[in-house]
């Protein structure tokens, strides 16, 4: 969206802004950070909600390069990957299953936190 269209999609915006960061199939490329920056203090110009990027985050690298702009990453598809990649067979969950997600989540939590308290 463009800074003239912007304002009027805020208006009616409560909570927080979700931003998509990249165009596509969720899960299918990585988010740029630098034009992720630029498109979150574009946003928060004309906000005081805070920015949350969703799409293209999969790693804590990747997390926390969000972070450092946005108020907070959203991950879907890296989580729904670390569980596809810990079931048996017939689909069910493994013993591993829920070691190997909250490893990802604690992972990825770990990035948004080093973003955050490289920025106080």
């Amino acid at each position: 969206t463009d800074d003239k269209r912007l304002p009027a999609v805020l208006a009616n915006t409560s909570g927080f802004v979700y931003y998509v960061s990249i165009t596509g199939i969720t899960g299918s490329a990585a988010a740029d950070s630098n034009a992720v920056a630029e498109a979150v203090a574009r946003i928060k110009r004309h906000t005081k909600l805070p920015v949350c990027v969703g799409f293209g985050i999969r790693t804590p690298e990747t997390a926390r390069a969000i972070a450092e702009s946005a108020n907070g990453a959203v991950v879907g598809t890296a989580i729904v990957d670390a569980v596809r990649a810990n079931l048996d067979a017939e689909g069910r969950a493994t013993p591993k299953t829920v070691s190997a997600v909250a490893d990802l989540v604690s992972a990825l939590a770990q990035g948004v936190r080093g973003a955050k308290q490289a920025a106080e």
